[in-house]
């Protein structure tokens, strides 16, 4: 279709031209608007993600230079309207409607509106309609702020903020991502300096704007939170299952400074009897102090690390991971800087550029865009892989120095010209996490990555990353910030975000109550990780030496720490589960209330809680001296996993919260996995696994995922199994059913002991069913937990839970609970 109509462009923000055109046209599967200077190029990806480009002839610099993208268009162009049509198809595909002053993208009853794009000396950008004063954003990555992101201006910039507390609004991984409670999201591919400006310089205007680059964007529809993000990740990808031991427990701090030192820590945290399946070295494996090391990448005091692989072959033998840190950074007089030097960044005239302002020393930055410096890279990976290091860490990766006047050679990725810093800042640590990534594929291809890092860009999770939230302070406002810091991340598609937990700065205050506060929120994040800053002699003067590591502290603190960890293996097969479904669906592990629904205004004000999967709500304590919590139930019923009490949703609860509690609860209908009596991943194991179930009116399903922990590509290679289970209170009696896929991995129980609790049951049942046959129910106040055997059930007046035992084979089976 043909239409004469009118476009406004702005250039150095003033209006030069309105210009008549007749020029929509189309090219395949997509169609382009031209305009005297300016093209717009539509093109689908699905029913619910639509491509924008806008080309401009007088923009200089305008190479897409990111790989962010790995879902390719569809066959079918967009459905393309003009102002005066009447009527607009509203299928599953998206229609655009082109008027004189705006491109509207509409699906469904969600409609975005592009109201212009610019040019000037320092920018180019695009502008969009903000719908009215309810739409609130939220994303764009690590921002110690409130969810809802409306009436802030965020630059996007990965930026290092060392002690950082709630209000800092630019961190270490930004994401050009911002999604709306309308119903739709904006990924701008774009990984050069830029900003957002959410309707702060006009309070009716969303503003995206660069300083080099192809200027992209992409359309993201969907009813709720779940449903774009999941879309979104099938754009830029999700992220594989991590090794099991990755969900454990680590040993670290800032740092051990020899073996004599970390072994010490080792047998302490054995001797109290705490799980772990990891350790940590800083930067002190491969030097003695913290500056003018970088660069060294080997093992140089051998009197403080006499014999690493032997040393990392005995942690194994305890079941100990070791993960060593990289940093991009080769500093002068290092072990490699001279032999690195032909691979570093360069100056305008092309010779290796010297940091001359950089906390750590003076020196250089690997160019981790070419090819030749990858490889070189590589070999540090390869050469301490030989010696069983097991996972990597990389820092300071946004890059932490990176002045613009600093360049990068991409001729490997098809590029000419030198890229000047700004123009691939944010991009920087993604290649570096494909570099690894694609070391691992090649010359490990059964392993699975653990890759602990600090910074990247969209669809970095694919290669398999798992970014802290910085070097955040050892403080309340520390740990105030830590929970829209990791949602913040979670809305922009990087689902494996977590904290230094306890705090990372050196400290003036050994505070046991903001300790256990922070261990309790991490128990519920995809990482569980003590670490902070701990350096003996090297510590500012006037701090205390305060240790990350839980068998350090006095009790109750450590009583109550081991028992969070305990607690987080317990529900191994459930946050497993979690790392299956990212993968598998793009889930997020750690949801916004709002996750599933815009629609209820408390699920947008309940910002200080989040669900853990789908069954598990939870309200960590982050205010100092707190023993009560305000917490949001949302429609339906929740119980109380520790006091065994149901909260009806829909309401605001103030609940108890003492030190050694952390409130969670558990959604109705939902079932929650468990396996105890273990304190390494090595020897997690289902053969006995508690299931436990919350009973509900409506039908609910869930499915358990299981494989050896270890294979790569599980999932590709079918060695793994799903068991699935649904409930159901119906005609006063429940019913479970339980069944497997019939799927198969090495060390995969033959047989599996299930014991199937049912919890809300307020008196002894009149009858328990098993695949047909009536069993005995026997009441532990009166003796029958003596009784208690597989084929029989046990009631528990205290808990108000009737507990099944069953032998399960595979095959399924049913139970009917009576009351």
């Amino acid at each position: 279709m043909k239409k004469n109509f009118l476009v406004i462009v702005f250039l150095s923000f003033t209006i030069v031209v309105i210009a008549q055109i007749n020029a929509l046209k189309t090219d395949g599967n997509k169609v382009v608007l031209t305009k005297v200077n300016t093209q717009w190029t539509f093109e689908s990806y699905g029913d619910y993600i639509i491509k924008t480009t806008i080309k401009n002839s007088h923009e200089k610099n305008s190479e897409q230079i990111s790989n962010a993208v790995i879902l390719k268009p569809s066959l079918t162009k967009p459905v393309i309207s003009v102002a005066d049509t009447k009527t607009i198809g509203y299928g599953k595909s998206i229609s655009l409607i082109i008027s004189s002053k705006a491109v509207e993208y509409i699906h469904g009853a969600t409609k975005i509106t592009s109201t212009g794009t610019y040019l000037n000396t320092q920018y180019k950008g695009v502008t969009f309609a903000i719908a009215d004063s309810t739409e609130q954003f939220y994303g764009a990555g690590e921002r110690a702020l409130p969810q809802n992101r409306r009436g802030k201006k965020l630059v996007l910039y990965n930026n290092p903020w060392y002690g950082y507390e709630y209000g800092a609004d630019n961190l270490n991984y930004s994401v050009p991502f911002i999604m709306s409670s309308k119903g739709y999201a904006i990924f701008f591919d774009n990984p050069s300096k830029g900003y957002f400006d959410i309707g702060l310089s006009n309070p009716n205007v969303l503003e995206a704007a660069f300083v080099s680059g192809e200027l992209t964007y992409y359309i993201v529809f969907g009813k709720n939170a779940d449903e774009i993000l999941q879309h979104y990740q099938q754009l830029v990808g999700t992220q594989p299952i991590p090794p099991r031991w990755a969900m454990g427990n680590f040993i670290s701090r800032f740092g051990y400074r020899s073996q004599a030192q970390a072994d010490a820590v080792v047998q302490k945290m054995k001797e109290e009897q705490f799980p772990a399946d990891g350790i940590i070295l800083d930067l002190f494996w491969f030097g003695d102090s913290i500056q003018r090391t970088l660069g060294n990448l080997d093992w140089v005091n051998k009197t403080k690390w006499p014999n690493p692989k032997k040393m990392i072959a005995d942690w194994r033998k305890q079941n100990l991971k070791t993960v060593i840190i990289t940093e991009p950074f080769i500093l002068k007089n290092t072990r490699t800087y001279n032999e690195s030097l032909k691979y570093h960044a360069v100056d305008s005239l092309g010779n290796p550029f010297t940091l001359t302002d950089f906390y750590f020393g003076y020196g250089g930055i690997v160019d981790v865009f070419r090819k030749d410096a990858q490889e070189w890279f590589k070999k540090v990976y390869r050469t301490q892989t030989a010696n069983g290091v097991s996972g990597w860490w990389t820092d300071l990766g946004e890059p932490e120095k990176h002045p613009s006047n600093l360049y990068h050679n991409l001729k490997d990725l098809g590029f000419k010209r030198l890229f000047k810093a700004d123009e691939v800042h944010n991009i920087f640590g993604h290649y570096w996490n494909k570099m690894l990534f694609d070391f691992y594929t090649k010359e490990h291809p059964n392993t699975r990555l653990f890759h602990l890092n600090r910074s990247g860009y969209a669809g970095s999770p694919r290669y398999s990353i798992f970014p802290w939230t910085g070097d955040i302070s050892r403080s309340w406002n520390g740990l105030k910030a830590q929970l829209p810091v990791i949602l913040g991340m979670n809305l922009s598609g990087i689902p494996y975000t977590h904290s230094d937990a306890g705090g990372f700065t050196t400290t003036y205050n050994k505070d046991a109550e903001l300790y256990t506060r922070w261990l309790e929120l991490s128990t519920f994040t995809p990482i569980f990780r003590p670490h902070a800053a701990a350096l003996g002699d090297l510590n500012p003067p006037g701090s205390l030496e305060v240790p990350s590591e839980p068998a350090l502290w006095d009790e109750p603190t450590k009583s109550i720490a081991r028992n969070l960890i305990q607690l987080r293996y317990n529900l191994t097969p459930y946050n497993y589960t979690l790392a299956y479904q990212q993968f598998k669906n793009g889930k997020l592990l750690v949801r916004p209330m709002f996750y599933e629904s815009f629609a209820d205004s408390n699920l947008l004000k309940a910002d200080e809680q989040f669900m853990w999967g789908d069954n598990i709500l939870v309200a960590p304590v982050i205010k100092q001296g707190a023993v009560t919590k305000d917490i949001y139930f949302p429609k339906g019923k929740w119980y109380d996993f520790v006091r065994n009490k149901y909260y009806e949703g829909g309401q605001w609860v103030t609940d108890s919260a003492d030190l050694n509690e952390i409130p969670f609860f558990i959604k109705e209908g939902g079932f929650i996995p468990m396996v105890s009596g273990f304190n390494t991943m090595d020897k997690y194991n289902t053969s006995n696994l508690s299931i436990l179930y919350f009973p509900s009116s409506e039908k609910t399903f869930y499915e358990m995922y299981d494989d050896d922990g270890l294979t790569n590509n599980a999932i590709v290679k079918k060695q793994f199994e799903l068991l699935q289970m649904s409930g159901q209170v119906k005609d006063g009696e429940i019913k479970i059913e339980v069944k497997s896929n019939g799927g198969n991995f090495i060390g995969r129980p033959a047989k599996r002991t299930l014991r199937i609790s049912i919890a809300g049951i307020m008196k002894l049942p009149s009858s328990v069913i098993f695949n047909n046959k009536l069993i005995k129910v026997m009441n532990a106040e009166e003796g029958g937990m003596t009784e208690w055997k597989p084929g029989t059930a046990l009631y528990l007046a205290d808990k108000k839970t009737v507990s099944v035992l069953l032998e399960f084979s595979g095959k399924p089976l049913q139970i009917k609970v009576s009351e």
